[in-house]
Parts: structure tokens; sequence; C-alpha cells
């Protein structure tokens, strides 16, 4: 035991030493740094523009009426020498110019309204007939959702039929029986 003491005491003596320094360091003398003041701005300014009048500008034409027509081009016909027939007391009505009324506009895939809800039926009516054979009740959770949503976009298809907006209601009628036909494969 005085062994062990008497080393730990040795030890005790030389961990003591070991910490105890006679001087502290200090930091080497260095010559101070010498920041060189900024180079002075100089600036110049602008020199001013000479002010010059603009061009004047002709006056302009008096401006037409915005609902005023153009004049008829002048009619390229020779003037026809046929000898009038004498006035009758019944005075003839005056000619009715026959106005057709302007095309109605169309994308290229739908020629006629007609044949535009055809189609639209028609695939509606394939995608109906395919989920009302799809049992409905045996699906999960998202399987039921999938179902009912081809039927929204079935009712939605039919609403889009309704206001004669026959390409939205191709594009529905075409996801629902795409919808329909991929719950009836699974």
């Amino acid at each position: 035991m005085t062994k062990v003491l008497l080393s730990l005491v040795v030890l005790a003596a030389a961990a003591s030493t070991a910490c105890a320094t006679t001087s502290a360091k200090v930091a080497p003398d260095r010559p101070a740094l010498e920041v060189p003041a900024p180079p002075a701005k100089v600036v110049e300014s602008a020199p001013m523009p000479e002010a010059t009048t603009p061009d004047p500008v002709p006056d302009l034409p008096p401006a037409q009426p915005p609902n005023a027509r153009p004049s008829r081009p002048a009619s390229r016909e020779p003037a026809r020498t046929d000898p009038k027939p004498e006035a009758t007391t019944e005075s003839a009505p005056p000619a009715v110019a026959l106005v057709t009324p302007p095309p109605q506009l169309r994308t290229p895939s739908t020629q006629d309204s007609a044949e535009a809800a055809k189609q639209v039926n028609d695939i509606l009516d394939r995608a109906t007939k395919t989920l009302n054979s799809i049992d409905s009740k045996r699906f999960n959770a998202t399987r039921k959702e999938q179902y009912d949503n081809a039927k929204n976009l079935v009712t939605q298809s039919l609403e889009a039929l309704k206001k004669s907006d026959f390409e939205n209601a191709k594009k529905l009628a075409i996801k629902a029986d795409d919808l329909a036909n991929e719950l009836k494969g699974r």
C-alpha cells in the first residue's frame, strides 16, 4: 500500500509541475497594418442635350363615325340600254336582299351538332352499360372511389351535352368509358 501511495504522490508532483509555467506566451510583435485611403471619386457630369423642337405632324384626316359603312365599289357591269317599261300606277316593293346567317363556328372534329351529339351518346351508352355490369359492392375503397368518379364523369358529360358543348362532352364521355373498362378488366 505504501508503494501505491508513494507512486501516487510522485505522479501528482509530476503532474503539477507539468502545468506550471514560468512565463506566459506572448503574441509576437507584428507591424501595424496600414490601410491606404480610398481613391478620390471623380464624377463627371454628362453634357446637357440641346433642346430641339420636334418636327410638326401633319393634320389627321377627319374621323369617320364608328358605324359608317364604307362606300360600295362601282358596279363592274356596263350600263344596260334596255328600254324601261312605262311606270305603272302600282309601285313594286323594293328588292329585299336575302341575308344568310353566318355559319356556326365548329372545330374540325365536329362537323354537325346532330352527328357530334350521336357520337357522345354512343360513348355514354357504352360507358353506362359497362358501369351497370360491374358489381361495385365487392370493391375496396380505392376502386369504389374510381367507380364513383366514372359515374360523375358520365353526369358531367350529359350536362355538357345539354349545353351543346360537344367537345368537352366527348372528352368526359371517353374518360368515363376508359375508367369503366379499366374497372371491369380488374
